[in-house]
């Protein structure tokens, strides 16, 4: 094997990261020269996903399994690891192997933990197997975490996560008895002196009830468990009214956003994003505004802290009839704001089902273009992306997508010409 002793170390740094995720091109340039492997290694092993095999077979082991020979071999790569993606398998659950795996990790910053087949009960693990994930999730070293498909998630294991400034919960949601639940012993760990603060939060529908607990929740000092003031980037989705009072509470606990992105799954006349109108006013009376789309939100930031925060709106809703609004209100929500804001880029997603069909005039979305004309001197970036749901062999879909392909230079000749604005306009097909 070769050597280059000789050549500087942050020259074999920038060589090494240049190849970013080459994995062949690692592989072979570890075995170049030995001063290279170190590096080498550290870029093959920092991210490990152990996830159960798409198609099983008899002959191959499961990923944790030959993950666990290759650290017996190489002890030393344990310590590489700084993202860890685990999608527990049954198998998994009854097997010590495991537990000696995820014993070795000790330098993991990112964490991704969840059931790869299955919605799991944190109970009906056995207590070994908890205290092993426990042990990952309170790493001083993890500043992201994101669980996902388990039950009774007990809250209070979220007190000593010092460090932990990136969270998202995708399926995860109990009883108030369940999560609260102290038994299992994880209320004796040593919570921070103050909770940890958050600047990113993601979380699904099926998780909403789970969240306005943990929003809720006090330890015994009075001191929340998870402190939400400085979350700037939040990632929401909604299904029903339910879900948007969850966002409401959410955002109100929130100080300083710079980022919302939120996608509704449900038609935009039953409130697409009219969360983001309570949310960020922070006023009780806006809950009548949840059947309104986005036209609360003008109303909902005139004359608030978060007019000089927010610069980016990221917005998705779905067009099931033809004779609903396409934009759901958003331009007459932008003009309540005009002057008033430093929003810089807007992004916009519209979701049409063909089976309906969805309005194509020029009025309709026109609008959005006449909102945006005066009032933004921010502005630098507005995309807009329609999606085409096509279910069946019928060329509706490509009908449609003509028409919407015409949209631009009949409804939108300022967004299109503006020398200080970028213009992303796109249409897609996609299968159902």
């Amino acid at each position: 094997m070769a050597s280059f002793s000789n050549t500087p170390p942050e020259i074999i740094e920038e060589i090494i990261n240049a190849l970013g995720d080459d994995v062949a091109a690692l592989k072979a340039c570890s075995q170049t020269c030995s001063s290279l492997l170190p590096s080498c290694r550290k870029c093959l092993f920092r991210t490990i996903h152990i996830t159960p095999r798409d198609h099983p077979q008899r002959n191959l082991p499961r990923l944790i399994t030959s993950f666990g020979t290759l650290l017996d071999r190489n002890p030393g790569i344990s310590d590489y690891v700084r993202n860890f993606v685990h999608r527990i398998c049954t198998p998994d659950l009854d097997d010590d192997d495991v537990l000696r795996v995820l014993g070795r990790l000790r330098r993991v910053q990112s964490f991704k933990l969840g059931m790869g087949d299955r919605v799991i009960e944190w109970k009906t693990l056995r207590q070994p197997f908890r205290d092993a994930l426990l042990r990952l999730i309170h790493l001083r070293s993890i500043s992201r975490l994101k669980i996902s498909d388990i039950q009774d998630f007990p809250i209070k294991t979220l007190c000593p996560c010092a460090n932990l400034v990136d969270l998202t919960l995708l399926s995860v949601w109990g009883s108030a008895a369940g999560i609260d639940d102290d038994e299992q012993g994880e209320g004796n760990f040593v919570p921070e002196a103050v909770a940890p603060q958050l600047q990113s939060f993601n979380f699904d529908s099926w998780s909403s009830p789970y969240v306005l607990h943990l929003l809720n929740y006090r330890r015994s000092d009075g001191i929340p468990v998870l402190d939400f003031g400085s979350v700037r980037r939040l990632t929401a989705e909604g299904q029903n009214e339910q879900d948007l009072v969850v966002i409401q509470a959410l955002i109100k606990a929130t100080q300083n956003l710079e980022v919302i992105k939120y996608s509704g799954t449900y038609a935009c006349t039953q409130n697409a994003s009219s969360w983001i109108s309570y949310a960020i006013s922070h006023s009780s009376n806006l809950v009548i505004e949840l059947i309104n789309g986005y036209a609360g939100l003008a109303v909902a930031l005139m004359n608030t802290p978060s007019l000089s925060t927010l610069r980016k709106l990221c917005l998705s809703h779905e067009i099931n009839g033809e004779g609903q609004d396409p934009l759901c209100g958003l331009p007459e929500a932008l003009r309540g704001l005009s002057g008033r804001n430093v929003i810089e880029e807007i992004y916009l997603e519209v979701l049409v089902d063909t089976d309906c069909q969805c309005n194509t005039g020029t009025l309709e979305w026109g609008r959005l273009d006449a909102a945006l004309e005066h009032g933004f001197p921010m502005l630098r970036h507005v995309l807009l992306d329609i999606a085409v749901w096509v279910f069946s062999s019928h060329n509706a879909g490509e009908i449609l997508r003509a028409k919407l392909d015409e949209l631009p230079a009949k409804c939108f000749p300022w967004l299109s010409k503006n020398p200080t604005v970028l213009f992303s306009f796109s249409t897609r097909i996609e299968w159902v």
